[in-house]
């Protein structure tokens, strides 16, 4: 089972892993948005048999570019993952599992992550107080906001996901005062069109309803306090 800690808020792994456990399944972690969340102490992506990291430019910990990472406690799982990331080789010139690629983390983006790695905790730590004074003070009727305060330290608010049942009407509101906003995702996997012959009598009306109501607030450590409650009134006031 591949878990996607959705958003920056953590799934709760340990019904999960009871789930799995009870089926034989194993679990890979998705932490490409939940860089430092954890669960009573316990990091993201150190649940699963692998947590699978993004450093994209736009995550929480990113790179100047493209990137990864995935870690596991498994000797075994390591070894043929390193030899995967570069051509299936066991060693130099003598290729031994199939379906390797070239993809190793060139050391000019893995220099910007070491400088960066530090400053994680307290960018985190910005973006959970700017998701708490939106859901503190954005009052509108028609906007509803992500329990932030219910997940604690399991969230490092990736992004701050608001559900509007006239989402064009709110997205247009902020576009005119030269607010970012972006819809993350506007359609389901299931209705994406490299999957229609496969998923055509897939049934998920909460998965539609909720792609058509969502849409991302500004929410990263530079956001000045005034410019949090610029945006805080024109979600209101729209």
């Amino acid at each position: 089972m591949i878990v996607t800690h959705l958003f920056g808020c953590m799934v709760d792994m340990k019904r999960v892993l009871e789930i799995c456990a009870e089926n034989e399944i194993k679990v890979i972690e998705d932490c490409a948005q939940a860089h430092g969340a954890s669960i009573e102490g316990k990091m993201a992506g150190s649940f699963g048999a692998a947590g699978c990291f993004s450093f994209y430019p736009t995550k929480n910990l990113g790179a100047l570019g493209d990137g990864g990472a995935v870690i596991t406690s498994s000797v075994a799982l390591a070894d043929r993952l390193r030899s995967l990331r570069q051509y299936g080789w066991k060693e130099k010139y003598h290729t031994a599992v199939l379906n390797g690629r070239n993809s190793r983390l060139d050391d000019i983006q893995a220099s910007f992550l070491r400088v960066k790695l530090p400053l994680l905790k307290s960018w985190n730590l910005r973006r959970r107080k700017i998701a708490a004074r939106y859901c503190e003070l954005i009052t509108s009727e028609q906007v509803t906001c992500p329990p932030i305060d219910s997940y604690g330290d399991a969230c490092v608010a990736h992004l701050f996901v608001v559900r509007c049942v006239d989402r064009e009407r709110l997205r247009n509101h902020l576009i005119a005062r030269n607010i970012g906003c972006q819809i993350h995702y506007p359609v389901p996997d299931h209705l994406q069109e490299a999957w229609m012959d496969t998923s055509s009598n897939v049934n998920l009306p909460v998965t539609e309803s909720l792609a058509s109501q969502v849409l991302s607030l500004p929410c990263y450590p530079e956001l000045e306090d005034d410019e949090i409650a610029f945006v805080i009134r024109a979600v209101n006031e729209h």
